[in-house]
């Protein structure tokens, strides 16, 4: 897992005297350049854009080579290009491993058929973020076989930098629960209707997580990519004689719903995500603990 300048305004200015009346003095336009001339830069900018990554796939123009006078060359060229590329992004994934020091270690071999579909997908990993994941992943598996599966893999390499930075955020805002493997971004609590809540007395309240930086569209994102399941979830009910323990980074906190009824809200992390969420570098949102810790007041003993 490895990416208009304003106008200026061309009304004319008028010189007003002290007095409030207006110059009689003759008010000068403006100069403006010819936006053409901009226009033509800005073309020329984008051409050499588009000619430089091209250029990294091993594909060049007859503008600024004459390669394109023998296909055969021009495949030789491009699929040397891309080799050297494919072994550039496998030599910087290894360095990375080498890098990564895991805690655990096992005299177990790492599986064959997983290292050579490792190293299949890890050849086209071309950000530096992603081949610095890919690192810690190949590290991690060494010392310990059988953590990341090849379907963990597949996910990973459909994802982006956008995609990973996305993914880093979610992380940020999860709590586990004591137990359990599976991290959760808790955001509210539902109270089952009863009578009191057909009175109009509290039904449950959610937080917005928007606010913390996880909008609905990149819930989506994330739903797509396997990472969490396709919709919100709510516990069962909880029984009110037990306090559950979770954990967001290093900061423990507990729960005792205040009566029955009660249910937890959340979006629950795939076994996909799970396994990829221990290699992102986090640092727990605070704001978003602290807000959290005082919605569920409403229905839980927080402390």
């Amino acid at each position: 897992m490895t990416d208009i300048g304003p106008i200026k305004s061309t009304l004319p200015q008028t010189s007003v005297a002290t007095t409030g009346k207006r110059s009689s003095k003759s008010v000068s336009q403006p100069q403006t350049e010819p936006q053409h001339s901009n226009s033509a830069q800005e073309r020329e900018a984008a051409a050499v854009r588009i000619t430089r990554l091209f250029h990294q796939a091993g594909v060049t123009t007859s503008k600024f080579s004459k390669l394109d006078e023998d296909t055969n060359k021009k495949l030789a060229r491009r699929k040397q290009v891309q080799q050297s590329r494919k072994l550039s992004n496998l030599e910087r994934i290894l360095e990375k491993a080498l890098e990564f020091s895991p805690e655990q270690s096992s005299d177990e071999q790492v599986d064959l058929d997983w290292f050579f579909s490792f190293v299949d997908l890890a050849e086209n990993i071309f950000s530096t973020t992603m081949q610095e994941i890919w690192g810690k992943i190949f590290a991690v598996e060494v010392s310990k076989p059988g953590t990341f599966s090849l379907r963990t893999l597949q996910t990973l390499k459909q994802l982006t930098q956008r995609d990973a930075k996305i993914f880093q955020n979610a992380v940020s805002l999860t709590s586990r629960m004591k137990g359990e493997n599976s991290p959760k971004i808790l955001y509210g609590y539902y109270q089952k209707p009863n009578l009191m809540t057909f009175l109009g007395l509290s039904k449950g309240q959610q937080l917005n997580l928007a606010e913390y930086g996880l909008t609905y569209p990149n819930l989506l994102t994330l739903m797509d990519a396997g990472l969490i399941f396709n919709s919100e979830i709510e516990s069962g009910e909880l029984d009110p004689s037990k306090r559950s323990e979770w954990k967001c980074g290093a900061e423990t906190y507990y729960l005792a719903p205040k009566k029955s009824g009660i249910m937890l809200n959340y979006y629950k992390f795939t076994a996909t995500g799970a396994e990829l969420s221990k290699l992102v570098s986090s640092i727990p949102n605070s704001q978003y603990l602290q807000a959290l810790k005082y919605t569920l007041q409403g229905g839980f003993e927080v402390n």
